[in-house]
């Protein structure tokens, strides 16, 4: 008879770990589901970049912020999932991984854990791909405003003077703005 008590104990805790491996699995879904719009928005990101407007890049913003902020949250609730399935499973918390939890899944959960990790992992590598890209963009925008705003207050600066030894003085021009009216 205690033996039998033994086993539905451990039955229990076998159907909550399962619980919690059905929970995990479609956080990971979720999780997925928001990388593949943050790609999607990223390629989009693309062509705001290359044609920019103020009120574009500014909703751009915001709607990354908003996909980021989701992931985040789903982030965090796998975390704590993972966590439960670890003390569970009298795992170590601060050395649980998703490949390391799959193992102790009934084989379905583990190979459909393994199989969105593996997505999760591939789309991962392509967001960053896009964001070098995107940064890349970004960057040669900057060194062209930078360009431009040089080449203006070159413009605008003080002549150069001569020096009693013949040499051109130039000055220094920090802080100089250009203002127009009219």
């Amino acid at each position: 008879m205690l033996e039998q008590n033994i086993t539905l104990v451990d039955c229990r805790e076998e159907n909550s770990c399962e619980a919690h491996f059905i929970s995990l699995i479609a956080l990971l879904r979720k999780e997925l589901s928001i990388y593949q719009e943050l790609k999607s928005f990223i390629i989009d990101e693309k062509k705001t970049l290359i044609r920019p407007s103020f009120d574009e890049l500014n909703e751009s913003n915001a709607r990354k912020e908003n996909i980021i902020l989701k992931a985040r949250m789903l982030e965090e609730a796998r975390t704590n999932i993972s966590k439960k399935i670890a003390r569970n499973l009298e795992l170590k918390i601060d050395e649980i991984k998703l490949a390391t939890l799959a193992n102790f899944a009934v084989i379905e959960q583990r190979q459909e854990i393994e199989e969105i990790g593996k997505k999760l992992a591939l789309i991962s590598g392509e967001i960053r791909m896009l964001n070098e890209i995107n940064k890349d963009i970004v960057g040669s925008s900057l060194a062209n405003v930078r360009g431009s705003l040089d080449f203006i207050n070159s413009l605008i600066s003080k002549g150069s003077v001569y020096l009693e030894s013949g040499k051109i003085k130039s000055f220094q021009s920090n802080g100089k703005f250009l203002r127009t009216e009219g």
